[in-house]
């Protein structure tokens, strides 16, 4: 949990947030259902801000995890491999806890992990987990914050994505992880734009960084921002990484400049990130009642035009 936030912020995000649930309800604006949740549950629970590694599969997520928590904690292979939402924070003693769906909790060894996270212990998520909680110790540092990981998208697996695209209102800030040998798609393109919806905090994380030269990596990364200022008018923070060359210097950097940066002033940070999602409820909310008054006035025009057209026809037949 973080600190105490303070009341009257609380509050007005409460009155916002029953303004939209209202007008939700009475409107069926039923896509909206998730995003309004996410943000209800962070202002109830004010949790840990979930740090998401995000992107295509293969993209090297679990991997960078893996290397930034020093130990072989996540599932990784040479298929695609995480096959549920696993959040790791820190925590006195190292554990791991699986919810499923019908909310049973299981407390479990951490060796047992896989058997619940990777697509060959748990194919299709027969095991219905929903998430995967584990506490680490080693995770002090990173204390206000929670790590995720997710299955990766575009893969055969077609519930890998859904389950990743059902978690991502919850995000705090994302890291889309997006690797060397394949660098930004139409697909990553589009995940931004999702992104944009609900988190202020949108970083490209360039992994698997050996396969490129010191040339090659600022030609990618110039490629990157040219691509995010055509496609979606900004630029956004890009960080190396490799885990097998200069691993040290790359985790550094984004130790400072991200998790550190965070940490420093975490209820801050939590409130700018919960406001940016209640200001993207209401405008989805106001988009969603715009379209649906230009359908019911388009509807009234079609309606008066017939209405003309019957009445032409009545006076012409009198003529004739």
């Amino acid at each position: 949990m973080g600190n105490v936030l303070p009341q009257k912020s609380v509050s007005d995000m409460r009155r916002h947030l029953k303004i939209i649930a209202d007008g939700c309800s009475r409107f069926r604006m039923l896509s909206l259902n998730r995003q309004l949740e996410a943000a209800q549950l962070l202002l109830d629970e004010n949790p840990p801000i979930d740090i998401a590694v995000l992107g295509q599969f293969k993209a090297g997520k679990s991997s960078f995890l893996n290397s930034l928590l020093g130990q072989n904690v996540l599932s990784v292979g040479a298929i695609p491999v995480t096959t549920a939402v696993t959040r790791l924070q820190y925590g006195t003693k190292a554990k791991a806890l699986v919810r499923h769906f019908d909310g049973n909790i299981t407390e479990i060894p951490l060796a047992d992990i896989v058997k619940f996270t990777s697509e060959a212990e748990n194919p299709g998520n027969a095991k219905n987990v929903s998430i995967v909680d584990i506490e680490l110790p080693s995770l002090k540092k990173y204390s206000g914050l929670r790590l995720v990981d997710t299955p990766g998208l575009g893969s055969v697996y077609k519930y890998h994505q859904s389950a990743s695209e059902e978690w991502l209102p919850s995000v705090g800030t994302a890291l889309l992880a997006v690797s060397a040998d394949r660098p930004l798609s139409e697909h990553d393109l589009e995940l931004i734009r999702e992104l944009i919806a609900h988190t202020p905090n949108i970083i490209l994380l360039l992994t698997k960084v050996d396969l490129l030269s010191s040339d090659q990596q600022k030609e990618v990364v110039a490629f990157f921002q040219a691509t995010l200022n055509r496609e979606l008018h900004r630029t956004l923070p890009v960080y190396l990484y490799s885990t097998r060359d200069n691993t040290d210097e790359y985790k550094q950097v984004i130790e400072e400049n991200i998790f550190k940066t965070i940490c420093a002033d975490r209820d801050t940070e939590f409130l700018r990130i919960l406001n940016h999602k209640v200001r993207s409820l209401s405008q989805g909310c106001l988009s969603y009642l715009n379209i649906a008054l230009n359908s019911s006035l388009q509807a009234d025009m079609n309606r008066e035009n017939l209405r003309n057209r019957i009445l032409n026809e009545k006076v012409n037949e009198d003529i004739v």
